[in-house]
């Protein structure tokens, strides 16, 4: 009995994952509000705290 698996490596030649237009405006999303984050950080009159940003983002 091998206790290699064969299912844990991934083939090379594989496609990858489709992602549909929801998944690049998700990701477009969360890119720009850390965005906006980061250029507010930086201005002192729009100075964020990042327990208000975490919590912005669920955390």
């Amino acid at each position: 009995m091998s206790t290699h698996d064969t299912h844990s490596h991934s083939n090379p030649e594989a496609p990858l994952p489709k992602r549909g237009p929801w998944g690049y405006a998700g990701i477009l999303a969360v890119l720009a509000v850390m965005a906006l984050a980061f250029i507010g950080y930086l201005s002192p009159d729009m100075r964020v705290q990042w327990a208000n940003f975490m919590a912005l983002c669920g955390f």
